[in-house]
């Protein structure tokens, strides 16, 4: 089980430092149904889209 924010997201796509669930900005769904996620970056401090 994991603590609440501390699942795995990605890596920023800027620096590759691990963005986590409790980094995310605002979530959305995409129209093919796809969810998707902004976060900001704990290291460089920038608003990325997860890889």
């Amino acid at each position: 089980m994991t603590v609440h924010g501390s699942s795995r997201l990605g890596v920023c796509p800027v620096c590759d430092e691990d963005l986590l669930a409790r980094h995310v900005l605002i979530r959305y769904e995409t129209e093919s149904g796809d969810r998707e996620a902004w976060a900001e970056c704990p290291d460089c401090r920038g608003v990325v889209h997860p890889r």
